[in-house]
């Protein structure tokens, strides 16, 4: 599938979780050290996990006809293992990353749901596939987002992520609500816009 993506943040917050728990002592830690030290150990073990698969699914032989087997053998364990990632106790201040833990499961869940109808149809069904493979990239790309999070890194945007900063301007509602038509009209035009953003 030759996934475009880069775990190297992923892999240095981990090392840096570790560092930070064995720094902050090891006898007499607070509950707090204890999920946090787990958290670390999770997202080692997790990115770990992620590149392994990766390497296995790239290095399949697809003139063979029992990889596509391997494949969907590969892919039940990913589902798997992205779902027990998604189920880890994280602590309070990484709330973002469960939710996106959550939201990479679910896409995973999809893809090899639809990965094994495409390839135990017959004939292979090839919009299944297509489908798949989207919900597979929209799965890495919560992935690529949970390492940005975790280093604490700005979130470039994309086609799929938009970064919004919140806007200080009180007047705005004076603006929305106004009675000048012009205004009103220019307010009407960016309604629509928005909407037409959202779809």
């Amino acid at each position: 599938m030759n996934n475009q993506f880069t775990f190297k943040t992923f892999r240095l917050l981990a090392a840096a979780l570790l560092g930070a728990v064995s720094l902050s002592g090891c006898t007499d830690s607070s509950e707090e050290e204890k999920t946090l030290a787990s958290f670390s150990s999770s997202v080692a073990d997790f990115t770990d996990y992620i590149q392994e698969a990766d390497e296995k699914i790239n290095n399949l032989d697809v003139t063979k006809k029992e990889s596509a087997d391997e494949l969907l053998e590969l892919l039940d364990d990913m589902d798997a293992k992205f779902a027990e990632f998604a189920n880890t106790q994280m602590p309070a201040q990484y709330e973002n990353v469960k939710d996106l833990a959550v939201q990479a499961s679910e896409e995973m869940s999809l893809a090899v749901s639809h990965y094994h109808t495409a390839y135990e149809s017959e004939p292979f069904h090839e919009s299944y596939a297509d489908a798949a493979y989207q919900c597979y990239e929209r799965s890495y790309e919560c992935v690529q987002l949970m390492g940005y999070l975790l280093a604490g890194e700005k979130i470039p945007e994309n086609d799929h992520v938009k970064v919004y900063e919140e806007s200080n301007d009180k007047n705005i509602l004076d603006k929305w609500l106004s009675n000048d038509e012009s205004e009103s009209s220019e307010n009407e035009t960016a309604s629509d816009e928005i909407s037409e953003a959202i779809e």
